[in-house]
């Protein structure tokens, strides 16, 4: 049945006056999203060792003369500085390994536990970053047993990469990972892998393959060493529900030997084998960038 004359004319006045009330009504507010909560662990690749100026400094988070961090800015500051991230602790030091160690460096479960003390790392913790295991590995005395490597084969250097990646296997990632997930089990964990150090014969980059430090078959063995030490790193990290960050494609054409090297070679004895600030800012930074996405793990 039609509506009447008065009632229609009532109807489209009421339609046009809500359209209107509507039209002028203010947006509601979007709910602003708070940066998100990060805490950083982890050895000389964490705590930015060799980066410029490359000195060190005792880790004030740590309070411990044995927790040293090297020079700023690093990938982790230039990471902590973007708008969807806020740095609540940053626990590196250099020289940690994941497991005991008769070292006075605090281990990466030192690292957490004192975070957590502080507060640092909490329920409201939604990221945490670390690279570890190389030093478990005796990243650097195979090193040097590389570089005095002189048999065609590097059989030497072999051996020592070998014994390395089985010490590999017992890195107790899932544990570390686990206590740090109890301590802020909201947390988004980001093991960081490690970079080649050395350039090889095979990259177009390359001006002397193995940057006069080792000899080009000791670097080819080094370098296939670090991948493989990354392949089990990324794999036990993945396993225990952590995030593995793949950096060697971003050091590509930049290792000790190459055109354009990012790395510590010479005088700086004990920044040596560690990347620069360009190192960090182009190798590190992006690909915690790129891998992590820190604005999906923003909070609302």
């Amino acid at each position: 049945m039609p509506f009447p004359a008065a009632l229609r004319s009532t109807a489209v006045a009421f339609v046009a006056a809500t359209a209107l009330a509507l039209a002028s009504a203010p947006a509601p507010a979007l709910a602003a999203q708070a940066p998100v909560s990060y805490v950083n662990f982890g050895d000389s690749y964490s705590a930015g060792w060799g980066a410029f100026p490359p000195t060190s400094a005792f880790n004030p988070a740590i309070g411990s003369p044995a927790c040293l961090i090297g020079g700023r800015p690093d990938d982790v500051t230039l990471f902590s500085a973007l708008k969807s991230v806020s740095l609540a602790g940053d626990y590196a030091c250099a020289g940690a390994q994941v497991g005991a160690s008769a070292s006075p460096v605090p281990t990466i479960l030192q690292q957490a536990t004192k975070a957590a003390a502080d507060g640092a790392l909490n329920a409201g913790t939604g990221l945490v970053t670390l690279t570890a295991g190389g030093n478990d590995v005796n990243f650097g005395g195979v090193i040097a047993i590389c570089a005095a490597d002189t048999t065609p084969q590097a059989l030497q250097c072999q051996a020592a990469t070998h014994a390395g990646l089985a010490a590999a296997q017992q890195i107790d990632v899932a544990g570390t990972v686990a206590t740090i997930q109890g301590f802020a089990a909201k947390a988004h964990v980001a093991w960081l892998g490690y970079p080649h150090l050395f350039a090889t014969a095979d990259e177009s980059t390359t001006v002397q393959a193995g940057g006069g430090v080792m000899s080009a078959a000791a670097a080819a063995v080094f370098d296939v060493g670090t991948d493989a030490l990354n392949t089990i790193l990324a794999s036990k990290a993945q396993a225990a529900g952590a995030q593995f960050v793949d950096v060697t494609s971003k050091f590509a054409g930049h290792e000790i030997g190459s055109s354009d090297s990012w790395f510590n070679l010479g005088p700086l004895t004990d920044f040596n084998f560690h990347p620069t600030a360009t190192g960090y800012a182009e190798g590190y930074y992006p690909a915690m960038v790129s891998g992590i996405k820190p604005t999906q793990l923003v909070t609302g």
